[in-house]
């Protein structure tokens, strides 16, 4: 398999492609210029890590700094399966990261009590799953990921990992107090 073979296998993990395309500031870029969502959920959901470390190289155990959960990063780069990110809100952070902790894809969810948002001017249900392509100014491009894909602007504050819940749209999973082992 080709080096290049493999970056675009593991891109595709975070919902991107390796296909050297500009990211929203012009750089090139190792993905097709969409954005991760950093995630401190554990594989059922619930907050595990509300900072996920970031590292000076893939497999390293030298953390460089973190990322809040919830933040938009580009993939610069990979290697098996950790990436090399970039924020592009917030705090500036860059580093390597194990791919567990991104989203290629996330859900809009409005506010209470419908959880409806909108893409552009063409309001979509609440949890309507989709890519995000660019982030400014308190808006992101994002991309629906079932068809029609309806492209298109929608609040910042409308993206989430987990589809709504609860009366307010966006509360933890019932079993919130849910843990592992003994």
């Amino acid at each position: 398999m080709t080096r290049r073979t493999t970056l675009m296998l593991v891109a595709l993990l975070v919902g991107a492609t390796s296909s050297a395309c500009g990211s929203a500031t012009g750089e090139p870029r190792a993905t097709d210029g969409r954005l991760a969502f950093v995630s401190g959920r554990d594989d059922h959901g619930l907050m595990a890590l509300e900072q996920v470390p970031v590292y000076d190289g893939p497999r390293s155990e030298h953390a460089v700094g973190q990322i809040t959960d919830a933040t938009l990063v580009q993939v610069i780069g990979a290697d098996g399966t950790w990436q090399h990110v970039e924020t592009v809100e917030g705090q500036q952070v860059e580093g390597w990261v194990n791919d567990f902790y991104l989203r290629g894809e996330v859900r809009l969810v409005g506010a209470a009590p419908s959880c409806a948002s909108r893409i552009g001017s063409t309001p979509v249900p609440g949890g309507t799953l989709v890519t995000i392509w660019r982030a400014v100014d308190g808006q992101v491009q994002v991309e629906e990921v079932a068809d029609p894909h309806l492209r298109g602007w929608a609040a910042r504050d409308d993206v989430q990992e987990l589809a709504p819940q609860g009366t307010a749209c966006g509360e933890e999973p019932p079993d919130s107090k849910h843990h592992h082992g003994p």
